[in-house]
């Protein structure tokens, strides 16, 4: 019997579990530029005592008196650094994950990349999370301990959107506007501020330009294409 995966989900969920003795450690696919750094184009966090900080704060408490019960289910929920998330905005929320071999392996590529790319630039600026900036931030869920700038909910779900959206550009709205909700939802729980997840979205943009340059992400890119829209009958 074939059982619904909410898109290819347990496989990244998988990628992130698997030890790393077990993976090729450290090897980049498609970002093969050695001199590639985040921490070369994102501009650095606010200042501690800065107005921009201070605007960040307030959103962040803004964000926590106003959310709701709802809000918080699916912040929760996104909470967790996983592609399925964006099945319903794709069109069809029941993608098997069997189905969808080349896709799957692609992914992975893709965030094994990003992810190395991220966590080389993580503690550069060294940004205490919001609810370690004040005791008036009261966060949901898990309270990360890593530092806050830049978001990795923001690298992923932005690169993610874009490369969807080149290869379903009749979503692209939709799947635009979930990677929004995505970075969102980390500012809801109150772990990140909104300037964290703008830098992370920056970040996104960054990687997907040079991986869109690289033969081998293109070559995987138009496999995955045309495997997925036949998957939603495209």
């Amino acid at each position: 019997m074939r059982r619904t995966l909410g898109l290819w989900i347990i496989a990244l969920a998988f990628v992130l579990a698997v030890p790393a003795a077990s993976q090729e450690k450290n090897k980049l696919f498609y970002v093969t530029d050695p001199s590639f750094s985040l921490a070369k184009l994102l501009p650095p966090a606010p200042p501690a005592d800065s107005d921009a900080q201070k605007h960040d704060l307030a959103a962040v408490l803004d964000a926590q008196k106003t959310r709701t019960p709802a809000q918080i289910e699916v912040a929760l929920a996104d909470a967790k650094i996983n592609i399925g998330r964006f099945a319903e905005a794709l069109g069809k929320p029941d993608l098997v994950k069997d189905e969808l071999p080349a896709t799957d392996a692609f992914f992975k590529k893709v965030f094994n990349d990003s992810r190395l790319l991220f966590l080389a630039s993580k503690d550069v600026w060294k940004r205490p999370r919001p609810f370690l900036v004040s005791n008036d931030v009261t966060p949901i869920g898990e309270r990360p301990p890593s530092s806050s700038y830049p978001s990795g909910h923001g690298v992923f779900g932005q690169l993610w959107a874009i490369i969807l959206a080149n290869m379903v550009p009749e979503r692209s709205a939709d799947i635009y506007n979930r990677s929004r909700l995505y970075g969102q939802n980390r500012v809801i729980l109150g772990v990140h501020f909104p300037t964290d997840v703008e830098s992370g979205q920056m970040a996104a943009t960054a990687i997907a330009a040079i991986m869109m340059q690289n033969p081998d992400f293109q070559k995987d890119f138009e496999a995955a294409k045309v495997e997925l829209r036949k998957a939603l009958a495209l």
